[in-house]
């Protein structure tokens, strides 16, 4: 407690003792009992703002780790304890009690009109942490922001940024604190929650002349070998699933999709990655096949493209 807050509550402890002195052991409370009675009661009323307020600030300071959560916190707590010590203020030095309760009610609603953002933000916070929607860690999508959560406070959830101007879903380097009322009325993506594994696509084009059976089977024998452990992972982690959620299907097994666009053949291969490997996965599978493919005289790529990142040219006419 502050040296300023302490005085304050020496002084009202004074003041009560000093008031219950004169309306119970002298002559005065004789003219003035009833005044002596309201100040005493109103005396008390501050004491104990005082002591909640500090009770509350201390426990604030003890147990919130950001500072900017901690000094709003702080603030929003003492206008509650205002509030409510002046409502009672005025229920004790006035007898008609409906009409304070009236005007009170309209004053509480204009203090929350003026802070409903930090009431939803702090609204937000609390749903964030029973409902688990997210944790720290995870990797999330809310509107427009993509990014890595790094700390979710009472008042903003703090990610770590991805996309942007980077390919891939790699970090950017920037830092977000995005307000907690998001939850309220937006949907969050979650990338990792449950099922800590995306499916990604590698488009491969072929020339009309290749041979398409071989190069399917080359692409996914090549490509089992290389995420084998996420297979394996992912066939667990979907086990653990049919727990909580109704499944319809498990399949996570490498698969290649074949397509004729033109005078060219697509070979869409679809695995499953771990989010935050994604590129570095990506960048594996297609050096890898490169190389492999570089060696089969029947096999020509016309290219290789991940369907997230690259789109092809558009050809104008003239």
């Amino acid at each position: 407690m502050s040296g300023r807050t302490n005085i304050a509550i020496l002084f009202f402890a004074a003041l009560i003792l000093i008031l219950s002195y004169l309306n119970y052991f002298t002559d005065y409370a004789t003219n003035y009992g009833t005044l002596l009675v309201k100040l005493i009661q109103a005396s008390l009323i501050i004491l104990l703002a005082y002591l909640l307020d500090a009770f509350v600030g201390n426990t604030i300071t003890e147990r919130v780790r950001d500072t900017r959560d901690r000094y709003t916190l702080r603030k929003v707590s003492s206008v509650f304890i205002t509030l409510l010590a002046l409502g009672s203020l005025l229920i004790v030095f006035f007898k008609e009690t409906t009409t304070l309760i009236i005007a009170y009610g309209i004053f509480s609603a204009g203090i929350v009109i003026t802070l409903q953002d930090v009431f939803r933000n702090f609204a937000g916070g609390i749903i964030i942490l029973f409902s688990k929607s997210f944790r720290a860690g995870d990797r999330i999508q809310v509107e427009d922001c993509y990014g890595d959560v790094l700390d979710i406070a009472y008042f903003h959830t703090t990610l770590m940024e991805i996309r942007e101007w980077v390919d891939g879903d790699q970090y950017s380097g920037r830092i977000l604190n995005v307000p907690n009322s998001f939850v309220l009325n937006n949907t969050v993506k979650n990338y990792t929650r449950d099922f800590s594994f995306i499916w990604d696509e590698v488009t491969i084009i072929l020339a009309p002349e290749s041979n398409w059976e071989k190069a399917k089977i080359t692409a996914l024998e090549t490509t089992n070998e290389l995420i084998k452990d996420y297979v394996e992972h992912s066939k667990r982690e979907l086990v653990n699933m049919e727990q909580k959620y109704l499944l319809t299907s498990y399949d996570v097994d490498t698969k290649v999709f074949m397509q004729i666009e033109g005078d060219r053949m697509e070979m869409h291969l679809r695995y499953v990655v771990d989010p935050k490997k994604r590129r570095h996965v990506n960048d594996m599978i297609v050096r890898n096949l490169l190389e492999v493919f570089a060696d089969e005289s029947d096999i020509f790529i016309g290219s290789i493209s991940s369907i997230e990142i690259t789109k092809m040219p558009e050809i104008k006419t003239i």
